[in-house]
């Protein structure tokens, strides 16, 4: 399987590819080129968000958690709950979907508990946790388009990821079977090493 640098270069190649094809095929279908362009942006910053920070890798100790800095722990019940490269990390739709869920579970779930803890000592918390849900709700209802294009490009950071993944393993074993073998051994090859 690729390395994490290389699936970085495979998101933004690929972000910078189907961003404009999609701007393009807006203009065709009747979008102004300023809302293709806006929609085509939207498109573009989510896969790069969902391949870069929401990657499948999430699933393991890799360099990609650690990218969340000291947040990295708030991936690790996904890492210890979802076994590696299963239908659940590495799927090309829904994946992506659960990891944008879990993550919201989570930042709502810590809002509630601050909110509990700080009310058992007489400290009033506001209900930030409802705000959240409301605007973002409010955000996918006003703005069903822009939405729509935030997913489609969250899905594809996360899809373009898991496709490289089965190209070089499935790659391999085709090269395998014709008597070729590869050197390279892409054993843990984006497990988090302290030295690197």
């Amino acid at each position: 399987m690729p390395g994490y640098h290389v699936h970085d270069i495979i998101t933004v190649a690929t972000g910078a590819v189907f961003a404009p094809v999609t701007g393009a095929a807006l203009i065709v279908a009747g979008d102004s080129p300023q809302m293709a362009c806006v929609y085509g942006g939207i498109l573009f910053g989510a896969h790069l968000l969902s391949g870069v920070m929401f990657s499948p890798d999430l699933d393991l100790d890799s360099r990609i958690d650690h990218r969340w800095g000291p947040l990295y722990w708030i991936w690790r019940p996904y890492m210890w709950v979802l076994p590696h490269r299963s239908f659940w990390s590495h799927g090309l739709i829904l994946p992506p979907l659960l990891r944008l869920v879990y993550f919201y579970l989570v930042v709502v779930g810590l809002m509630i508990a601050t909110a509990w803890v700080l009310g058992r000592v007489g400290v009033a918390f506001p209900d930030y946790h409802q705000r959240v849900t409301r605007t973002l709700l409010g955000v996918a209802r006003d703005y069903p388009r822009e939405t729509y294009w935030f997913m489609m490009g969250f899905v594809s950071g996360g899809a373009v990821h898991s496709i490289a993944d089965w190209l070089v393993t499935d790659g391999k074993h085709v090269l395998h079977h014709l008597g070729i073998r590869l050197s390279k051994d892409y054993t843990n090859h984006d497990r988090h090493h302290s030295h690197a």
